[in-house]
């Protein structure tokens, strides 16, 4: 024991800079946040089983209604402890350290996951983009490749390549990985506005000329017209009863606008990720709120710029063609892309023979997305080849940020001695955590690793984990003057009136996670129980463990979580 100066905190400050400006907060919150639940999940919520009659304009302006309490919450909260840990920091300081720690253990796991996920999901458009590519210079082998990249080892070898070099950016130069973010986050920002110009200016007989000049015209007719892909993918739908799916659907279309709210509230949630970079934040007054509440609106500007032309004029495209992706016949889409149209003139006679001749495989079905709808219309161009490059990079765009604000939850927990303090040491050359970095690197790699077991996937309850630190976020917000009046009173506590503005957003935001319960509640089996139990008693193991290991040496415990970590 010692009996000299109390040991608290693992050194006097913390040596990390504030130097994430405005710019550089609004490139990696809207990295994080625009990824998957625009460019997948948007156009794949209209699949059976889901919500096939939802309104999605109308969906996403629930959602952001929901997630904006939420946000107001967590800018209040990042504003009075502006430290690297976001809501770590908030629920030990205020509830306890062990709310603290083992709810953001479960953030950061699932952090590392959907890295994982998302390297698959950007090894997709990869393939779009050579076959896109392949047919617009006429390279066999490069269709080939493009059915090859279909194989989930490529999700794996993309992903673990991409993190280690992002990894190894953030370990050399903090300035030069954010000037990399930027990068990374104006392309496709740029792409995504020539996404909404090509939805907007085109109609629904531009898209029958624009997905048979891609696909093929040999096919379906009406009247005599060729109706070509465009035709037969309808033809097929009709013939396996997606016409009384589609009726079914029709009458259903309330309570599919409001399922598709969750779906939503996913797309808009990441916003918080700048928390967890608080002690890095140049100006801390302004930043958080107009970043993660202001911005917001422009998210969803964004997503209803893409979302209402695309449904609007092929909303029924799309949901046949996630019938046909649902119904998993080898009948089906197999059948579209190699029917016995084939000729020369199309890109099925193409696909078709660079698969054979270099792989000797089928294709799989390319998976539902904004850009597999949009860039048709941009035609085989540079325009449509950059719209699909655009969709690839809001994906892979999550990584940096990912293992930036993962490595400074692993910063906290070592400053606060709840991890090795080396965890928290900073390289003298680069002023990193290196350490930490390198932690987050080695779990995302292990994270994609697992991703390729497709079963994991959906027995991993990212909702149900990601509620749970929300929850308690809010929570540590209503109770923060009651609980914690001495650092209320002298941080940040704003009132409107004699009000206090974290109860008014605290109770809308309680309110506005009963949707999200639900959905974790609705999803939850076996598997899902097993892996969130697990998840917790590690997390919950390593708490007590630090804290037993603390109380050896000497460490006072409880002074750390009576103040905010030092600058």
């Amino acid at each position: 024991m010692s009996s000299g100066r109390r040991i608290v905190f693992t050194r006097d400050a913390t040596g990390l800079v504030r130097e994430i400006s405005l710019m550089d907060a609004v490139a990696i919150t809207f990295s994080f946040v625009i990824a998957g639940g625009i460019m997948f999940l948007s156009v794949q919520s209209l699949s059976p089983g889901y919500f096939p009659g939802a309104n999605l304009p109308l969906s996403y302006v629930g959602g952001l209604l929901l997630m904006l309490p939420i946000a107001v919450v967590y800018a209040v909260l990042a504003r009075a402890m502006p430290r690297s840990g976001g809501d770590y920091v908030y629920i030990s300081r205020i509830l306890g350290p062990g709310w603290g720690f083992i709810a953001s253990w479960g953030s950061w796991i699932i952090t590392m996951f959907t890295i994982g996920v998302l390297c698959f999901q950007a090894v997709s458009f990869i393939s779009l983009f050579t076959m896109y590519y392949g047919l617009w210079t006429w390279d066999l082998g490069l269709l080939g490749w493009s059915i090859q990249l279909t194989d989930p080892i490529w999700g794996v070898i993309f992903g673990i390549a991409l993190i280690f070099f992002f990894s190894v950016v953030l370990m050399a130069s903090m300035r030069g990985s954010l000037w990399l973010i930027r990068v990374l986050f104006i392309l496709p920002l740029l792409a995504g506005l020539a996404t909404i110009w090509v939805l907007a200016t085109h109609s629904p007989l531009d898209m029958i000329w624009a997905w048979n000049t891609i696909f093929g015209w040999e096919g379906q007719s009406l009247f005599g017209i060729p109706l070509g892909a465009y035709g037969d993918l309808f033809r097929l739908a009709y013939q396996n009863w997606w016409w009384l799916f589609s009726l079914r659907a029709s009458f259903n279309g309330l309570s599919d606008t409001l399922g598709a709210v969750i779906v939503s509230m996913f797309a808009f949630s990441g916003y918080m990720s700048l928390t967890y970079i608080g002690g890095e934040v140049r100006d801390t007054r302004r930043t958080f709120f107009y970043v993660m509440v202001i911005g917001l609106f422009f998210i969803f500007l964004f997503y209803v710029g893409i979302l209402y032309p695309l449904q609007a004029n092929y909303g029924p495209f799309i949901t046949a063609y996630n019938y046909l992706i649902y119904m998993k016949s080898s009948n089906l889409l197999y059948w579209w892309l190699w029917g016995s149209q084939l000729n020369q003139g199309n890109l099925q006679y193409w696909v078709q023979y660079g698969a054979w001749l270099y792989l000797g495989k089928l294709p799989a079905p390319i998976p539902a997305s904004v850009p597999l709808f949009a860039a048709p219309l941009a035609g085989l161009s540079w325009l449509g080849l950059f719209i699909i490059v655009g969709g690839t990079l809001w994906l892979v765009n999550y990584i940096m940020p990912g293992l930036l604000t993962t490595s400074r939850y692993i910063f906290a927990w070592s400053f606060d001695r709840l991890m090795p303090t080396r965890l928290s040491k900073l390289s003298e050359r680069s002023n990193t955590p290196v350490n930490a970095i390198a932690v987050s690197m080695a779990i995302s790699m292990v994270g994609v690793a697992l991703s390729y077991w497709s079963a994991l996937q959906q027995a991993l309850n990212i909702i149900f984990l990601g509620v749970i630190v929300i929850a308690l976020t809010i929570i540590a917000g209503l109770r923060f003057y009651a609980r914690r009046r001495d650092l209320a009173e002298r941080t940040y506590y704003p009132r409107i009136g004699r009000v206090p503005v974290l109860g008014i957003c605290g109770v809308l935001a309680f309110i506005a996670l009963v949707p999200l319960f639900l959905a974790a509640l609705s999803t939850f089996n076996l598997g899902s129980l097993i892996i969130a139990l697990i998840v917790y008693i590690v997390g919950a193991a390593i708490y007590f463990t630090m804290k037993r290991r603390n109380k050896k040496a000497g460490v006072d415990i409880e002074t750390i979580f009576k103040e905010i970590p030092p600058e």
